[in-house]
């Protein structure tokens, strides 16, 4: 009686800690955690996050109102939304981007559609108008 007791009990937690891992798999792929939707701009970043909301973040370091915002996004990463990924842009470095989407000065936003195309741009502000602009 004990032995079954013992089995039964181990398969009652094994099947528990599949339904808790499927859950907890399910969950991360629907959601990326907060700090993933703040990142540095790469190609590849920005690839990956297609299915978001995109902003290019275009900073300088040099720039006080750019390093306000972006102490300010960093403060408030459980903000953003879940579907909203928003790239920093090193203004001085990503020059073939400045010229893609006709960016002139720094602490400058973009958000791009599914294939890059721009769909707002604006100047200053800090999470509160990235997300005003990124609500649909």
């Amino acid at each position: 009686m004990n032995r079954t007791r013992t089995l039964l009990s181990a398969a009652l937690i094994a099947t528990l800690a599949a339904v808790n891992t499927s859950a907890l798999a399910a969950a991360t792929r629907t959601a990326a955690p907060a700090s993933e939707r703040y990142v540095p701009y790469s190609k590849q970043a920005f690839d990956a996050a297609q299915g978001t909301q995109r902003v290019l973040f275009f900073a300088a370091s040099w720039c006080p109102n750019c390093r306000a915002a972006d102490a300010d996004i960093t403060r408030n990463l459980a903000k953003i939304p879940a579907g909203v990924t928003i790239f920093k842009t090193d203004y001085d470095k990503e020059g073939a981007l400045k010229k893609m989407y006709g960016i002139t000065y720094q602490h400058t936003f973009v958000l791009v559609d599914k294939d890059g195309k721009a769909l707002k741009k604006w100047a200053g502000g800090k999470l509160d108008q990235i997300l005003a602009n990124t609500r649909k």
